[in-house]
């Protein structure tokens, strides 16, 4: 057990402001309201990650964003076509609402933690590819004078091309710090039973929501096939998780399908989405359910290729698709990354349970075209 510091006095921290979609500005009170002064900077920082998002609907932004995706993962520039292509699609669904949902999460996280320990962490939010970034966190984390720190991505699934890409952001801007701090990198929580109770009650509301029983597709983001060769935890956890939510939720009708793959020539996990319901549709099911698990909140990938481009596919062909709610900051949410943040430090992480497993094709080669994650 950790013995944390009990004499407090009452102070409000300050709050900081963050420019989100379309030039509005977000207020984040980062760390609500204290207990009072950690001595000597004693308390632990706790990093919560989102993936970013353009920060304004303008080309220059647009471009800001998509470039630093495209850097990072392939060292290479977007085309005036695959910046036009993503503008649109902000454009369409009138901005990603993610930095407003994820200061909610932020806010909301720090208020349960200080519920079981009063002044003992403070919580930041920092963005993979756009601002406030992690590499500027971990200096800001710095120069408040934190020795301890914890990172937390907002992603379910662990990869290697997913939550390590945070973690190494972290340990190598903390390699340059001239005292540097000691991370703590949480366990998976994608069996978490806060995050399956989550989204067991998500899948049943959307489910009463059509007439009739229909079929379940559970969704992820698609990440290049190569990870397979790794041996990747990524698709195995996310089978796992939509086994035992099928268990939960008593389905005898559903599968799993990954969706928003990326452009390049490469493969990419499968089966696509699209592949999916058209299949479902040529079957002559007539209502679908979209569970997007590999997700916590709104926004881009969501919003418009499950929401416009899913949806609009099944009314094409006169089947009703429909989409469960996102987790967002819902306050069962809030409560498993406080559990989850508190048992890092305790040494408790949540131990994955087998999973029925889950026949499908993992690869395949998608359009090329260019998708951007998370935004």
């Amino acid at each position: 057990m950790i013995a944390w510091p009990t004499a407090f006095s009452p102070r409000e921290f300050p709050r900081e402001t963050v420019v989100g979609p379309g030039g509005s500005r977000v207020a984040v009170t980062s760390w609500c309201l204290a207990r009072g002064p950690m001595p000597d900077r004693r308390g632990t920082a706790v990093l919560l990650m989102a993936y970013g998002s353009a920060q304004s609907l303008d080309e220059e932004s647009v471009r800001a964003y998509l470039t630093h995706i495209l850097q990072f993962y392939r060292h290479a520039v977007p085309t005036d076509d695959e910046v036009r292509n993503l503008r649109e699609r902000y454009q369409a669904v009138g901005g990603s609402p993610l930095y407003d949902i994820t200061a909610r999460i932020i806010t909301a996280t720090q208020r349960a933690l200080d519920l079981a320990a009063p002044g003992a962490f403070r919580v930041f939010m920092a963005m993979k590819h756009s601002s406030p970034t992690i590499e500027d966190r971990v200096r800001r984390i710095a120069k408040e004078g934190f020795s301890r720190a914890i990172g937390l991505p907002l992603v379910p699934f662990r990869s290697r091309l997913s939550t390590e890409g945070y973690y190494k952001l972290i340990r190598e801007v903390n390699r340059e710090l001239p005292k540097p701090i000691e991370w703590c990198f949480p366990g998976d929580w994608n069996l978490h039973p806060m995050f399956l109770a989550l989204w067991h009650r998500r899948v049943v509301d959307a489910r009463r929501s059509i007439d009739g029983e229909p079929y379940v597709v559970f969704t992820n983001h698609s990440l290049p096939g190569r990870i397979m060769e790794w041996g990747d935890p990524y698709p195995k956890q996310f089978e796992e998780t939509a086994s035992a939510l099928a268990k939960r939720c008593g389905l005898h009708q559903w599968s799993i399908a990954y969706q928003s793959a990326g452009g390049g020539r490469g493969t990419w996990l499968g089966p696509a989405l699209n592949d999916v319901l058209a299949e479902l549709i040529g079957t002559g099911y007539r209502a679908i359910v979209l569970a997007p698990l590999g997700f916590v909140m709104d926004h881009l990938e969501v919003l418009y290729d499950l929401d416009r481009d899913a949806v609009q596919m099944g009314r094409e062909h006169g089947v009703e698709v429909t989409r469960a709610r996102m987790p967002n900051d819902d306050p069962l949410l809030v409560a498993m990354l406080a559990d989850v943040v508190r048992g890092a430090l305790q040494g408790t992480a949540v131990k994955p349970r087998k999973g029925k497993k889950v026949a499908a094709k993992r690869a395949q080669r998608t359009p090329e075209r260019q998708k951007t994650p998370h935004g």
